[in-house]
């Protein structure tokens, strides 16, 4: 992951890039969402596995894109033997009502899945050379590859080839994106969640973000409407949910891994967030 400061004006609103990555996921992506105006695009160059929006599945592999948006939850399956590698972005779309077609567009496709067209695969591979190598101009460089992305995504969406199910209407607030380094911020907590769910503290993370406990505290209410202890109960459920139905772990070896000192303790909290144990959860899955 490589935390950026891209900003650019698209049509008439203006969108930040705050973080451009290329990861290799060996290990399950527990189910996530994204806050307010963001957007962010995923692109398959190696291996196999499937993404699940929502509760449908959907199949990835070489040469994939996917896009969620706003409050779409999904979750990334990797194959235990070929790992998934993509390319990845994060957008930040300003709050403004936006008289923009192409603009209309891409926020209507918050969750889109297909093949990527030839343009999409050469102009991921040009950001990489450029955020990687850093030649010459390349703060400039990228801001105008990035415009080109969107504009092939728009291009793709519109032709309509692999539809999913739309999600109306687009949002009508966001982040506001002169705050360049609460965003960076916002975007270093989502990461946390995802995968130091199993033993962060408060502290850890007011120390990662460099804020106190209690602004820590206030900007969690703020922008995710939730404490610390829930979004770190909530992501140690995700994971857990997570591991009971995509893998062969033990329960107790998933109560280790989501970071409860003891099964009973693993399994009080799972039955009280789902209603049922982790035992009668699986049990319940391999009935289907």
């Amino acid at each position: 992951m490589k935390i950026t400061n891209y900003q650019f004006s698209f049509e008439d609103i203006m969108i930040h890039v705050p973080m451009i990555s290329y990861r290799r996921f060996s290990e399950p992506l527990p189910r996530h969402s994204h806050g307010k105006n963001a957007f962010e695009l995923h692109y398959v160059t190696d291996g196999k596995g499937s993404v699940i929006m929502g509760n449908q599945p959907y199949a990835l592999a070489p040469g994939v894109l996917y896009m969620t948006g706003p409050n779409v939850s999904h979750e990334q399956l990797p194959d235990e033997s070929e790992p998934l590698t993509e390319f990845g972005l994060f957008f930040l779309m300003s709050e403004k009502q936006t008289e923009s077609p192409l603009i209309r567009t891409f926020m209507e496709h918050d969750r889109w899945v297909g093949d990527a067209s030839e343009e999409i695969r050469a102009l991921s591979h040009a950001i990489l050379e450029e955020t990687t190598n850093s030649n010459y101009g390349f703060a400039q460089k990228i801001p105008l590859l990035l415009s080109e992305l969107l504009i092939e995504c728009v291009r793709l969406f519109v032709a309509d080839k692999y539809p999913v199910e739309r999600k109306l209407p687009s949002p009508t607030k966001t982040i506001d994106v002169n705050m360049l380094q609460e965003e960076n911020t916002l975007l270093v907590i989502d990461e946390i969640f995802l995968c130091r769910y199993a033993d962060v503290t408060l502290e850890q993370l007011a120390a990662v973000i460099g804020l106190s406990k209690r602004q820590t505290q206030r900007l969690l209410e703020k922008y995710y409407n939730k404490s610390f202890s829930a979004m770190k109960l909530e992501s140690r459920m995700a994971a857990a949910e997570t591991l009971l139905r995509n893998s062969t772990l033990k329960i107790t070896d998933i109560s280790n891994r989501t970071g409860y000192s003891s099964i009973e303790h693993f399994t009080n909290a799972f039955k009280k967030f789902y209603q049922v144990s982790p035992g009668q959860y699986r049990s319940m899955l391999r009935e289907q």
